[in-house]
């Protein structure tokens, strides 16, 4: 296996920018993702201001509000540019108050009368918004997505599926193997941890930002399981590129 893309996802819920290499740290989730995210106005929505990761059930997020998928953002610094199309919809600093607000402001429109209160971005200030507050970073294999279209009608997209590395494969699930095994990937070293158990948000097709069948009914029976990618912990610091090469080392 050999590394064929990585993405990150600076903001929950919203599209991702793929990179050219990124480094990974020990005990560290992958760098720049989920880093932000969009509160939904629950009641109890301060704890998500907090800096401290919280479940995503205070968030927006694809799996309830599909037309998140649809919005490009971009990060140059605290400057964050967000895009639908190629047409810029917004642009804020992050480092300043009045970037802040613009974002809230921005969201509670695009969200006016759906949500039980005002949306605010938050900024985790150590680890990353993601599904398990775990120091993890997700792995996957194209074969495993080609398999999901296959199966599906859909066009195979990686997009779908959210996770930072998409490794190129010939069979499908064959990175769920690797689950226990300690690998070296570029100069990083990490151990694979456990499955990524998917939810509805697969349903949402990243090219069109609206809402498909439920898919994991459809999983169970075809795969007899709904996983797609691999959790793995990073163990020793190193950079990753597109074209390192995957050696298992047990």
């Amino acid at each position: 296996m050999i590394i064929s893309e990585l993405w990150h996802y600076p903001i929950k819920g919203l599209a991702g920018a793929k990179l050219d290499s990124a480094r990974l740290e020990a005990g560290h989730h992958f760098p720049g993702d989920r880093t932000y995210a969009i509160t939904n106005g629950h009641p109890r929505q301060d704890e998500a201001l907090s800096g401290h990761w919280v479940k995503k059930a205070f968030f927006l997020q694809m799996m309830t509000y599909e037309e998140l998928a649809g919005f490009d953002c971009q990060f140059a610094g605290a400057r964050l540019t967000l895009l639908r199309d190629g047409a810029t919809l917004l642009d804020a600093n992050l480092e300043e108050d009045s970037g802040i607000e613009a974002v809230n402001s921005w969201f509670a429109r695009q969200f006016e009368g759906r949500l039980g209160g005002v949306p605010r971005l938050a900024r985790v200030a150590d680890g990353a918004f993601t599904d398990t507050k775990a120091p993890w970073i997700s792995l996957g294999g194209t074969a495993s997505v080609a398999k999901f279209g296959e199966a599906t009608g859909t066009r195979p997209d990686a997009r779908r599926f959210r996770l930072n590395i998409m490794m190129e494969t010939s069979t499908p699930f064959e990175e769920a193997a690797l689950v226990g095994s300690r690998l070296r990937l570029g100069a990083a070293e990490m151990k694979v941890v456990a499955p990524v158990g998917r939810c509805a948000a697969i349903d949402v097709d990243p090219a069109t930002a609206t809402r498909g069948p439920h898919y994991l009914p459809l999983m169970e029976r075809e795969f007899g399981h709904t996983d797609l990618g691999i959790f793995a912990e990073v163990t020793r610091s190193g950079l990753v590129r597109p074209g390192d090469r995957l050696t298992r080392l047990d």
